[in-house]
C-alpha cells in the first residue's frame, strides 16, 4: 500500500488570534466591538482556567458554562450585549434552541388527572408535532469572553498548508489502485459532501472549516481523475504521480 505514516494535524489549543485550523485570524479588537452586532466566536479547545474551573453562581450560569464547554474547538454565532468587568472582555448572547419544556398544571388540570389537592404539579418533557418530530423553542445563554475570540461574520477562512497536504495525502492513499470509473464515482461523492457541509454551514459556522477541507478533497479527486484520463491508465498509482502527496504533515499543537 501507499505508505502514510502520520496523523492529521490537530486543532490544538489556542486562546484567540490563531484559528481552529492553526491559521492567524483577523480577530476583532475590543475598541472595534459594537454592542448589538453579531460576530463569529472561535472558542478554544482549552478554556482559560477562570472559565474552566469556576463554580456556577446560578442555574443560568451553569447552563451557559455547559454550552461554552460544548462549543470548545468550534465557531459559534454570538451577539454582543455589553462589556465585561475585566479589560478586554465582552458579554455575548448565544442562541441555543431548547427542546425541553415545563408546563405547570392549574388546579383544575391537576384535579382532572386525579392528583392530590394542596400542592402544585409540573409536567416536563418535549413537544412533538403530528408526525412525531420534536419542536424546539428559542432560548439563549450569556457568556463573558475575551474580545479577541470574536471574528467578523464575513471573515475569510484559509486552511493551513499542512491541512491541505494532509487531506490531499488521504485522497491519494484512498485512490491507490482505483480504476477510472471508481475515481469518477469517488469525485462525485466528494462533491456531494461539499454540498452537504455547505448547507450545514449556512446554519452553523462550526462547519465552515469542514467546507474548506471537503473542497480540498474534491479538487484532489478531480486532479487524479484528470491524470488517469489523460494518461490512459487502467488504475491510479500514486507512486508514479509526480504531484501526489505521500506523507502528510505531523501533528502540531499550538503552544498554550
Amino acid at each position: 500500500m501507499f505508505p502514510i505514516t502520520a496523523r492529521a494535524p490537530g486543532r490544538g489549543e489556542h486562546d484567540g488570534g490563531v484559528g481552529l485550523d492553526g491559521v492567524e485570524e483577523e480577530t476583532v479588537r475590543i475598541k472595534d466591538v459594537e454592542v448589538g452586532a453579531t460576530y463569529i466566536a472561535s472558542i478554544p479547545q482549552r478554556l482559560p482556567a477562570h472559565l474552566r474551573n469556576r463554580p456556577p453562581a446560578s442555574a443560568a450560569q451553569w447552563q451557559a458554562d455547559v454550552q461554552l464547554h460544548l462549543a470548545r474547538g468550534r465557531r459559534i454565532t454570538v451577539t454582543v450585549t455589553g462589556f465585561g468587568d475585566e479589560s478586554g472582555e465582552v458579554v455575548v448572547r448565544q442562541e441555543v434552541p431548547a427542546g425541553r419544556v415545563v408546563l405547570r398544571l392549574t388546579a383544575e388540570q391537576a384535579a382532572g388527572l386525579g392528583l392530590a389537592e394542596g400542592q402544585e404539579y409540573e409536567i416536563t418533557g418535549t413537544i412533538c408535532d403530528a408526525d412525531g418530530n420534536g419542536i424546539t423553542f428559542a432560548s439563549a445563554v450569556v457568556h463573558t469572553i475575551p474580545a479577541r475570540w470574536l471574528n467578523a461574520p464575513d471573515e475569510r477562512l484559509v486552511l493551513h498548508p499542512d491541512s491541505v497536504l494532509f487531506h490531499r495525502a488521504m485522497v491519494c492513499r484512498e485512490a491507490d489502485r482505483m480504476t477510472p470509473p471508481e475515481i469518477d464515482q469517488a469525485a462525485e461523492k466528494a462533491l456531494e459532501q461539499v454540498r452537504h457541509v455547505q448547507g450545514l454551514a449556512l446554519e452553523d459556522p462550526s462547519f465552515d472549516w469542514s467546507v474548506l477541507t471537503a473542497e480540498v478533497d474534491h479538487r484532489e479527486w478531480l486532479r487524479i481523475a484528470g491524470l488517469v484520463r489523460e494518461a490512459g491508465l487502467n488504475a491510479y498509482d500514486p507512486r508514479t504521480d509526480p504531484d501526489a502527496v505521500e506523507h502528510p504533515p505531523l501533528v502540531r499543537f499550538d503552544k498554550p
